[in-house]
């Protein structure tokens, strides 16, 4: 064991480096913007914005989303509606499960919903 990197310091940064399960409060407020908290966890793939600033650009952008075809592998005839989204944001790996998301999904149906209805006033 190294005396500058104590065993349980390396198991703190693994946990950290894996991605949070990703829980939510039933009656979360939303944040400006229209953007519900829960949300912010799409940023560090996707871009929410038309002009594609705000997020990240690692995986396809979410402005216009509703309506627009899949990209997933596995999920190309698929279009995105409200309730292919809901299904993903649920579980990706269970409608894709080839899936590079490392999003795990949403438990709380309210939480989806919210996240939903946010995706569908981006247009």
């Amino acid at each position: 064991m190294n005396r500058w990197f104590p065993q349980s310091a390396g198991l703190l940064l693994l946990a950290a480096m894996l991605p949070p399960a990703v829980a939510a409060e039933a009656e979360a407020p939303e944040a400006e913007g229209g953007m519900p908290p829960e949300a912010s966890v799409c940023l560090g793939c996707h871009t929410v914005d038309e002009a594609g600033r705000r997020g990240a650009e690692a995986a396809p952008a979410l402005w216009r989303v509703v309506g627009r075809r899949a990209s997933v592998e596995g999920l190309e005839d698929q279009v995105w509606t409200p309730e292919a989204l809901n299904r993903w944001l649920a579980n990706p790996r269970a409608m894709a499960p080839q899936t590079r998301s490392r999003f795990p999904g949403f438990a709380d149906a309210e939480t989806r919903d919210r996240v939903v209805r946010f995706l569908q006033g981006l247009e």
